[in-house]
């Protein structure tokens, strides 16, 4: 589990600019898995309850079972390494928080476990400020942007990535992954420091009038503790 210094650095006042905190939450789920259902409803009654500008979902297929992409599954191994692998696996902010499996024992009572780590999630303040563009080239998306310190600290071992999911019409695929950029390693930022990032998608398969079914979330992470301090959905 990852270390939360960053996150009572924040506690302790060292924000210079109160920002709020955009939660990324990553639901890892496998076709035939016979608990990701409960998960899935719950997460995305969340997701449409809060909001973008709170809480930003995407939901990342694994092992072969033709929803998934070879970037969610290096990017679940990357997270877990040697411990339990298995679905559904939930990550909020990063390592923050893992919920392998369900969050309650009782089904009807998942709903307001992931509500509530939501929400404690929610009152931290965030040390970093995002801001970024989208733009359609053909049948890529071109994001580019920028990462501010907002922390009276020097942050340093980040690296802002960001996401492509397709909005699909069933549970399991409303939040549907297509695309992870590549980490974009962030030079250690001083207090107010700024950093300027672009990305490029993969072709994406689209017809003309579906463009708009495909979203982007940008994060920027600390690639040692792997804690998401900050999200930002781009529309």
């Amino acid at each position: 589990m990852a270390s939360n210094t960053i996150g009572v650095f924040a506690l302790k006042g060292d924000c210079s600019k109160n920002v709020p905190r955009v939660v990324l939450i990553e639901l890892f789920v496998q076709e035939n898995c016979p608990t990701c259902p409960t998960v899935e409803f719950c997460l995305e009654d969340l997701a449409w309850e809060y909001g973008t500008g709170k809480i930003i979902l995407v939901e990342e297929h694994l092992w072969g079972d033709g929803y998934d992409t070879l970037e969610t599954n290096s990017r679940y191994n990357w997270y877990v390494g040697k411990s339990k692998k298995g679905t559904p696996d939930v990550f909020v902010n990063g390592l923050t928080k893992r919920i392998q499996g369900l969050a309650c024992d009782c089904v009807d009572e998942n709903y307001t476990c992931y509500k509530e780590i939501i929400d404690k999630e929610l009152t931290r303040p965030s040390l970093i400020e995002l801001s970024a563009s989208k733009t359609i080239s053909n049948s890529t998306i071109v994001i580019k942007g920028r990462v501010e310190s907002v922390s009276n600290i020097h942050l340093k071992n980040l690296a802002v990535c960001g996401m492509i999911y397709k909005e699909g019409d069933e549970t399991g695929l409303n939040y549907w992954v297509q695309d992870i950029f590549p980490f974009q390693s962030v030079p250690s930022l001083s207090p107010q420091g700024t950093f300027v990032f672009s990305f490029v998608s993969e072709p994406l398969h689209w017809q003309e009038d579906d463009k708009d079914e495909f979203h982007v979330v940008i994060f920027v992470q600390d690639i040692e503790t792997k804690e998401v301090l900050q999200s930002l959905y781009v529309g």
